[in-house]
Formats: C-alpha cells, structure tokens, sequence
C-alpha cells in the first residue's frame, strides 16, 4: 500500500523572480525552515447563467487562478534575512564580508599578521573590528581590529593569528564594529569623537544602533554608565552623535582605553517590490509532486513574542499562480538553510526598549508584537488566468504590548497620543551573541485600557501602537543584524 503523505515529509523552498511570475532558469530553491504552510493556488470559477428548460446547470467556468496563503516560522538568526527585506521592500545596507565556498580560494593563507583574499580586502578598513569564524584553527577565530588593508590582503597587528595554509569551506571574515588606538575615542555630551577615525568609512547610517564597549576593561569607557546600546542621529568624518543615548551617559575622555564600538547590517523600509517563486514537494508520493506557486510577493509579516515561548514570525503572501507536476524545474538546485538555533523569548531577549529605555518594572512586559502590512492587490487582466501583476500599497506596521499594569506611564501615553519609541532585541547569550535589532523610531499609542478580569488576577494592559515616519531619520522601521556581540 502507498504511503499516505505526512507533513513531516513536505519540504518548502523559495527563489527570487528576477521577471514577477516566471520562476528563473536553473533554480536555486533556499530551503525554509517552516512551522506550517497555507500556500495554495486557487482555481476561481463561475457558474454559467445560461437558462435550460430542464432546470439543470450547464457548466463551471474557470475564469482565473488565484495563488497566495501563509508560511508560520520560529524566529532564527540569519533564516528571517530574506523574509524581512522583501516585507519591508528595502535593502539591507551590509558590513564589509567574505565567506569561503570553495577551499583555500576566496579566502587563501593566513599568517600571524595577514589574511589573503581573491577579492574585497580594501573593503575592511583601518580601525574595524573584524570577526573570524570558521577557520580550521581554533584560536583564530576570533575578534581583532584591522592596521591597513589592500584589494587581496587584510592586515591585523602582530602575532593575532596562527599559520593556517588551507581555509576550509565556510570560513568567513566579517567586519563587526570598530575601534580607536588608546585614548583616541573620546565620549562628548551627545556621542563620539575621533582623531584618526573617519566614520565616514566605517558604513554607518542614521538611525543604526551600535553597542559601545567590548568585554574588557581596556575597550570600555571609565564611566560604567557609557557602556550600552545607542542609536545614532549622524554622523561625519570625527564625530558621531547619537537621538538615544544609554541611562547615565556622560562626557568621558577615554584616557588609555581603546574603545570598542560594536555594528551591525542595517534595513530600513522601502519601496523595492520582490516577487519569488515557491517550489513545495511532497516527498512520500512515487514520483515526488512538485508544486509551484509563481508571483509571490509577501504582504504581510508578523513577529510575536508571548511570555515563556519561542520567538515566531508567519508572512503572508498574494501570488500570481501555480501548478503541481511530477517533474522538477529543469536545472534546479538546492541551497540548505542557516542553522543558527531558534530563539526563545526569556533567555534569548536582549531588550524591549520603550521611549529609548528598557521596560523592566513594574510594567514588565508578557507579550509583543507588530505586523508590517503592504496592503498589496491583485492585477488581473483580460486574457490571463493568473494576476498579471501585484500593486503595491501603504507601508503600515501596527502592533501590541501588553503590560502589567504597574503604574500609569503607558497608560497616560495612550490617553495623550504622546510621540514615543518602542524597539524590540532578540538574541543569543551564548558563541557569538548574534542579535535581531526591531526598531520603531516614532509610534504613538492610539488603544488600551486597564483590564480587571476577575478576583485572583493581575490587572493587565493591551496597548495597541502604530509606527509612523520618524519626522528626522525618514524612514518607519529599521532592523539591525548583529553577527557579534561583546560578553
């Protein structure tokens, strides 16, 4: 007897359309890491009117063929990349990397001072801090800062690294943050400043938050109070000021400390439109059917972060249309996806950052979470089943923060439609302390009020939010990638 198909057995991969609703020639399918699937293509059909003196229906017209449905996935770091940049339809802005796919090529020897490249040193320059991870020796992987750099070489002080001749694949170089030469970086009243830093070249952008401070004593500033998250408002050639500063931040001279200042790759909300075709194969059928949804731009996105649980994210998307066969897209191929460990929302959140503070007490926080909407349509037209096109719509991101009820700050931000902040970090406390930075720059509270549920009970509070255009950084939302992050 054939086996049934099982869920467990149903494998989802997508690849961008470089035309909407043509799947590209020779695939190269990303494989999802997935918790559910509505996908579906929708046959939309019509009964014919016609009149019969036997009071019988003459037919059922296929008239269109409608593709769209919901992918659910727990939180990951690195898997939420390509979800993120096509639900907020800009580019991620990302920090200087090189990544080995084949042995000993894109990155070649290291030495104790150098590390080869086929292409895109001058990219790190003097004064970054740069991450290696992957490497056949274990002690090289690690974070120092770069002395000078050329096209083929990057170059690190003496001693940093141990000879390895062959670089293994997956090995990877990757800009992180960076820092002065001792007493260089300097704290003003509103950011930093530099001597022989250009910012400039460093790849940062208003609106990014940066973490200030490394691990040690010697990479942070005297005043404890320095050492946190900020987010910065602009930057030229020697200085850095900052719209969110850490609690207590102060003027500090930075005397014989070599500052460490950490970053990430940054997103913010666009108008970039993509669409990818969807390839879902049923692996316990003989022969395998593929099915293909073609067309499919995400709509929507949702992240929720419940009290005690996984961290998840479901996207919805409007496609175009589909077909199932038994034979696969000629020349596709497989690409696995990230593996970084799925993210919890008690150990694995850096912060809730509301009005550019931690929420701590006694509003603690039991849930969040926010939904972008593109409110995109369907174009269908004359002479094609399937939408010819999807339009695009107003970026609108709404969500929720309930709260215990503690006292009435937030409650008197609902009821005086004050402009406020929220941001949301989810990460890992453990190897390299990746992040996932949410940050809505402007939003004001327009719903919630105290609930008293019943004798026994916490008095809880549901404050819906909108984000708006943050009137000086342009933009409504921002995601930032952080691949480390100091102890």
């Amino acid at each position: 007897m054939a086996d049934l198909q099982s869920t467990n057995r149903v494998k989802l991969s997508k690849v961008r359309e470089a035309t909407f609703g043509l799947t590209p020639a020779s695939p190269a399918f990303k494989t999802q890491r997935q918790t559910s699937s509505s996908l579906a293509f929708n046959p939309q059909t019509t009964t014919s009117s016609e009149i019969r003196s036997d009071r019988q229906v003459t037919d059922l017209i296929l008239v269109g063929m409608q593709a769209g449905g919901d992918v659910g996935h727990e939180v990951s770091f690195n898997a939420v990349d390509d979800d993120l940049e096509e639900a907020m339809q800009g580019t991620w802005s990302s920090n200087p990397s090189i990544t080995v796919v084949t042995a000993d090529t894109e990155i070649g020897d290291v030495s104790a001072t150098t590390i080869t490249v086929a292409a895109g040193g001058a990219a790190f320059v003097a004064g970054m801090l740069a991450l290696t991870s992957g490497f056949g020796t274990s002690g090289n992987n690690k974070v120092a800062r770069v002395v000078s750099s050329t096209a083929t070489t990057v170059v690190f002080a003496a001693a940093t690294y141990t000879v390895e001749a062959v670089v293994p694949v997956g090995a990877a170089l990757r800009a992180v943050g960076f820092a002065g030469v001792a007493g260089d970086i300097v704290a003003t009243a509103s950011g930093v400043t530099s001597t022989t830093l250009n910012f400039t070249t460093l790849g940062l952008s208003p609106g990014e938050w940066v973490r200030i401070g490394g691990a040690t004593v010697g990479s942070q500033f005297a005043t404890a109070a320095n050492s946190g998250w900020a987010r910065i408002a602009t930057v030229a050639a020697n200085a850095i000021t900052f719209g969110v500063l850490p609690a207590g931040w102060t003027t500090d001279a930075g005397t014989g400390k070599t500052i460490e200042v950490y970053t990430g790759d940054f997103l913010v909300n666009g108008s970039t439109k993509r669409s990818s075709t969807f390839e879902r194969q049923y692996l316990d059928h003989a022969p395998v059917t593929y099915e293909y949804l073609t067309g499919m731009v995400a709509d929507q996105l949702t992240v929720t972060a419940q009290a005690q649980a996984i961290a998840t994210y479901t996207v919805q998307y409007v496609g175009a249309g589909g077909q199932a066969v038994t034979t696969r897209a000629a020349g596709a191929t497989d690409v696995v996806a990230p593996t970084k460990a799925v993210l919890n929302t008690s150990s694995n959140v850096g912060r809730i950052g509301f009005g550019g503070a931690a929420i701590t007490g006694p509003n603690y926080v039991t849930s969040a979470a926010f939904t972008i909407n593109n409110n995109l349509r369907r174009q269908n037209a004359v002479g094609s089943l399937a939408a010819v096109g999807v339009g695009n719509g107003e970026f609108s991101v709404t969500g929720t923060l309930e709260t215990y009820f503690g006292d009435a700050s937030v409650l008197g931000k609902i009821l005086d439609n004050s402009l406020t902040s929220y941001d949301l970090r989810l990460g890992r406390a453990d190897g390299n302390r990746e992040q996932i930075v949410f940050d809505f720059p402007s939003i004001k509270l327009g719903s919630g009020s105290p609930a008293v549920s019943g004798k026994n009970a916490d008095v809880m509070l549901s404050a819906g939010f909108t984000a708006i255009m943050d009137a000086t950084l342009g933009y409504t939302m921002s995601a930032g990638r952080f691949w480390y992050l100091p102890n």
